[in-house]
């Protein structure tokens, strides 16, 4: 995250081709909504949208993680 807020107009054409290499099940929830994806650099990457909804779904609904972890291989 601080990689991204040191040179943000440098480092925007980068956003989606990282974040999508994060292994967002390893990310603790509340990190996850205090600081990912309520990040002003983050939400202006709309490509981003539909991964961050998955991950939402994948910490709201733990006994459905294996077919969210499914979804989230295939978006990559």
């Amino acid at each position: 995250m601080t990689w991204f807020e040191h040179s943000p107009e440098d480092r925007r054409r980068d956003v989606y081709s990282i974040m999508k290499c994060v292994r967002f099940a390893n990310i603790d929830s509340y990190y996850f909504c205090d600081h990912v994806q309520c990040n002003n650099i983050l939400r202006a990457c709309e490509e981003l949208n539909p991964l961050f909804d998955t991950v939402r779904s994948y910490h709201m609904l733990p006994n459905r993680r294996a077919e969210v972890l499914t979804l989230i291989m295939h978006s990559v």
